[in-house]
């Protein structure tokens, strides 16, 4: 039941895509991702990122990622979707962010470096079990590296 959930996310995504694909290469930001999380346990992620201009200097993003963990002697890859809000594009931003996986939704804020780095903090909820596995729910915090593959420096 969950994983239909995370489809219909994955979909709107694609939707997202699509409606936005005629933008110029400066008008939304594409690349990888690499982040570090804590969550019960240690967690890499690794991924994708399209970021694009919301209602003026707003940004909107969109990732998919792999989480790869070792938690309870036990090694899990879990996929990921998040949506990323910056109201403002300052060197320094404050943002939240949304974070769904099969087992867990987890709402963070933080602050991200031109949005190339990101610290974020934020309470995981268990929506689902994981077979073998306890709830995988909590405290969690992140530092996230983002890649844009398609930024130009106007001189």
């Amino acid at each position: 039941m969950r994983s239909k959930t995370i489809y219909k996310l994955l979909g709107s995504l694609v939707v997202l895509l699509a409606i936005v694909s005629n933008l110029k290469a400066q008008d939304h930001l594409i690349g990888p991702t690499l982040s570090y999380q804590f969550q019960k346990g240690s967690i890499i992620k690794t991924g994708a990122y399209f970021a694009f201009p919301f209602i003026g200097d707003h940004i909107l993003r969109a990732d998919a990622t792999a989480n790869f963990t070792w938690t309870q002697r036990k090694f899990a890859v879990i996929p990921e979707a998040a949506v990323t809000y910056y109201p403002q594009t300052y060197v320094l931003t404050p943002f939240v962010r949304a974070e769904l996986t099969p087992y867990t939704f987890t709402p963070k804020v933080g602050v991200s470096l031109a949005t190339l780095v990101d610290i974020d903090f934020g309470y995981g909820f268990s929506i689902n079990e994981k077979k073998d596995y306890n709830p995988i729910k909590g405290f969690a915090v992140s530092l996230r590296f983002s890649i844009p593959l398609n930024y130009r420096i106007n001189m």
